[in-house]
């Protein structure tokens, strides 16, 4: 199995809005055509857009780039931004998750600091869900669990450093592999950011 972890590249996570967020969907669809515009995310061809947001539960706005997605996700039944990175990237499995964090924690700081906004839309720092799509080598079983724990260990101590932080995990073979990080004390994406630069 660790092997097949450490091949794995279609990796991704999603970083929840703070409680209170009063955006609307409809709003982000000007915001990611200005990014587009600008090719605002660095090392990042930015694409197009695609709204989803009548889908429910789905992936809401979705701003596609040649290298992943970003899309503000209504998985769940919460709001938050979720990156799917599409292409390799190198490194280690940790350092390419490493990575995908760094990106998408840009994207969730340039979103907050959008004018447009006006300050409505905050995301948390203190709970991160980090999925493979890659059903083949991470399969949702308790081996790749075992697998990857203690790697993704390293990213946490990244992020939280001496922050306690519990993981959980969902045994559903229907969904893909994913844990939800949850840490013992409230911290902003900006913080999380800071800590990885």
């Amino acid at each position: 199995m660790g092997a097949a972890i450490e091949a794995v590249q279609r990796i991704g996570l999603k970083l929840f809005a703070a409680d209170g967020t009063t955006v609307q969907m409809r709003e982000f669809v000007p915001i990611f055509h200005r990014w587009i515009q600008t090719q605002a995310v660095a090392n990042h061809l930015l694409i197009d857009v695609a709204d989803y947001a009548h889908v429910p539960d789905g992936p809401g706005v979705m701003l596609v780039a040649h290298e992943g997605n970003f899309s503000l996700d209504l998985g769940g039944g919460r709001l938050g931004l979720a990156f799917n990175r599409k292409l390799p990237v190198g490194g280690g499995i940790i350092e390419r998750w490493r990575s995908i964090t760094r990106t998408a924690l840009e994207a969730c700081q340039r979103l907050e600091d959008e004018p447009v906004l006006k300050g409505r839309l905050r995301f948390r720092g203190d709970e991160i869900e980090l999925f493979a799509n890659d059903r083949l080598q991470a399969p949702n079983d308790a081996a790749t669990r075992s697998a990857l724990e203690p790697l993704i260990g390293e990213l946490v101590r990244s992020l939280y450093g001496e922050v306690p932080c519990t993981t959980r995990w969902e045994p559903d073979a229907r969904e893909r592999f994913s844990l939800r990080l949850q840490a013992a004390q409230p911290l902003s994406a900006r913080e999380l950011l800071a800590r990885l630069r």
